[in-house]
């Protein structure tokens, strides 16, 4: 049984690629069936599409307005400036000179934000302020500038080293539980700034990229953004891994304790140290899973809902309708067609 190492992605993340293109609704739609989305899929939240798909999206749009910000700088952005800044940042000597290149270069552009580090005790705080006093900006700027940071820092070092939290100044958005999958963290809403803390200690960290290996990175963007760093030691990695031998078996949350030698109300809180609980680990496991065996023309959907421990394929269905808007036989035929 195959368990996909990158999970689905929002549709609110399409919709917020498309937000500020200034395209037609005609054009919109012309690049979504070309990135193989149906622009009908946009009038629901819970629908999913695959990173291929997304990647595909983000560079069409590009391409097309030519503004590689999407329409969410202050000025357009044009194609080469992500990779001449990861080409700057690999040129140093560490992770703590790369962050700082990292500040340096985007502050040299009007993006509408302002980067700044600093380190305070045992903690290193990258934060974004908007450049205008008051000004609010998209949450998708947020969103999207600190997690391709925190992954370009740790496919640069070969490390992918954890932050402690992220801080946004914004209130909770409906989409909330994805960020645990944006940043595999705590996270806070409506705080005094917006921010990803890390333990200072991994600034020492070597960059273990060469030249060669970075232009192969860069080829692949932005599709090499969506990869989620894996963090062996976390108890979410942990956990999807014992969900996995498990299956079609689905152990209760206290065994699940129990086999990590923890007590359940200790596993509760690691969890939320890590921007998530039960509930939602095992939901989503289960939803990817069953998305990567419907990815499977000759798998049978009556054999998929036992693989995956549910008792009737009717229990099946209803559980993946409630992940994805969609029943399992709509969902082939959209992505199979």
């Amino acid at each position: 049984m195959s368990i996909p190492s990158n999970r689905s992605i929002s549709i609110c993340f399409v919709k917020a690629l498309i937000a500020k293109s200034n395209l037609s609704e005609s054009a919109k739609q012309s690049l979504l069936l070309e990135a193989n989305i149906n622009p009908a899929s946009l009038e629901t939240e819970r629908t999913r599409v695959s990173p291929a798909q997304f990647a595909q999206l983000y560079e069409l749009i590009c391409l097309k307005t030519l503004d590689f910000s999407l329409g969410y700088y202050q000025r357009p952005v044009t194609k080469g400036v992500t990779e001449t800044m990861a080409r700057y940042c690999r040129e140093a000597d560490n992770l703590l000179q790369a962050v700082e290149r990292n500040v340096e270069f985007y502050n040299l552009f009007e993006t509408g934000f302002r980067l700044s580090f600093q380190l305070r005790d045992r903690y290193a705080f990258y934060r974004m302020e908007p450049t205008e006093e008051n000004a609010e900006l998209d949450t998708w700027l947020y969103e999207h500038h600190l997690m391709v940071s925190h992954r370009i820092f740790c496919w640069l070092t070969g490390t992918p080293f954890p932050l402690l939290r992220v801080n946004l100044g914004y209130a909770p958005p409906a989409h909330r539980e994805e960020y645990h999958y944006l940043f595999h963290c705590e996270y806070r809403f409506e705080q005094s700034h917006h921010e990803m803390i890390f333990d200072r200690q991994y600034l020492n960290l070597p960059l273990v990229r060469g030249p060669a290996e970075l232009e192969d990175y860069l080829r692949r963007m932005p599709y090499e953004f969506l990869k989620v760093p894996e963090q062996e030691s976390s108890y979410t990695t942990q956990i999807r891994k014992y969900l996995k031998r498990a299956l079609p078996a689905l152990p209760s949350y206290d065994q699940i304790a129990n086999s990590l030698g923890l007590t359940p109300q200790t596993l509760r809180r690691r969890l939320a140290l890590e921007g998530c609980d039960y509930r939602q680990l095992k939901s989503e496991f289960l939803r990817e899973t069953a998305i990567s065996m419907l990815n499977d023309a000759h798998a049978d959907i009556t054999s998929i809902s036992y693989q995956l421990g549910f008792s009737e394929p009717s229990a099946f269905i209803r559980s993946f309708k409630s992940w994805t808007g969609t029943t399992p036989h709509a969902y082939r035929q959209s992505v199979l067609q």
